[in-house]
């Protein structure tokens, strides 16, 4: 009987305990979310996502473009460096007058080989496309019978590419220094201390404002001058470079 009370006391307590009284409510909501709301949480988590991938995808992009462009003016700095230097040391070899042969896009030039004693280069630069080569002929000796140097009669030595992806300056201005579109060289028969800036432009020190008396020979080239546009890709920033090189040997 005791027993019988007991289990009947514990049976109820536990309804009374599963069974909240009318008008309370329950301790703990166990209902869960609807299919409405979940269908809701899953759309905000997919626009939310898309959105943190686009973001991150043009970061990268960005990041990736800008990469490429500072190795690219690395390299494009380097390269007119080079040749601004190959220009100031050249020296006449087999002719009376260190250049060779210059053209719009392309220049050739006899100049001491500065890794070995008594030894000529010859020297071409060229716009291939949208990539600047450089070509070294070294010389294999000296013929004092006919006092030339031996094997630089022509451009045969190992080709070498400078950098890639440059072009010309799609745009002249003939009225500033008589550029014209198309083309990375320009030959003055002034030295820079001579050349006179269109008035103009008095107070700009940039390369292609400056006039020049054009050459009708080698012989009168006294100054290169040098502009090249880069650019990572179609869509990226496009930049001018510019350098001056004089020829410090003087025929004349």
């Amino acid at each position: 009987m005791v027993m019988n009370l007991i289990s009947k006391h514990t049976f109820s307590s536990l309804l009374s305990a599963r069974r909240p009284a009318q008008g309370e409510r329950p301790i703990r909501d166990e209902s869960g979310f609807t299919l409405i709301e979940l269908l809701v949480v899953i759309v905000l988590l997919g626009i939310t996502t898309a959105m943190f991938s686009t973001t991150f995808g043009t970061v990268l992009s960005r990041n990736s473009v800008v990469q490429s462009q500072n190795i690219m003016q690395t390299e494009v700095r380097y390269a007119v460096n080079q040749l601004v230097s190959d220009l100031r040391n050249a020296n006449p070899a087999n002719s009376y007058f260190p250049i060779i042969s210059a053209d719009a896009n392309s220049i050739s030039f006899y100049t001491p080989d500065r890794l070995s004693d008594n030894r000529m280069l010859r020297i071409k630069y060229w716009l291939d496309g949208t990539t600047l080569k450089r070509q070294v002929t070294k010389s294999t000796g000296f013929d004092t019978t006919t006092s030339k140097w031996t094997g630089i009669d022509s451009d045969t030595g190992p080709i070498q590419t400078v950098v890639a992806s440059v072009r010309a300056p799609s745009v002249g201005d003939t009225s500033q220094g008589g550029w014209s579109n198309g083309r990375i060289f320009k030959y003055c028969k002034k030295a820079p201390p001579d050349m006179k800036v269109d008035a103009s432009n008095s107070t700009s020190a940039e390369p292609i404002t400056w006039n020049c008396d054009f050459v009708t020979t080698v012989t009168q080239i006294k100054t290169v001058v040098v502009r090249i546009v880069v650019s990572a890709n179609s869509s990226s920033s496009q930049y001018n470079y510019g350098a001056v090189a004089t020829v410090r040997w003087n025929a004349e």
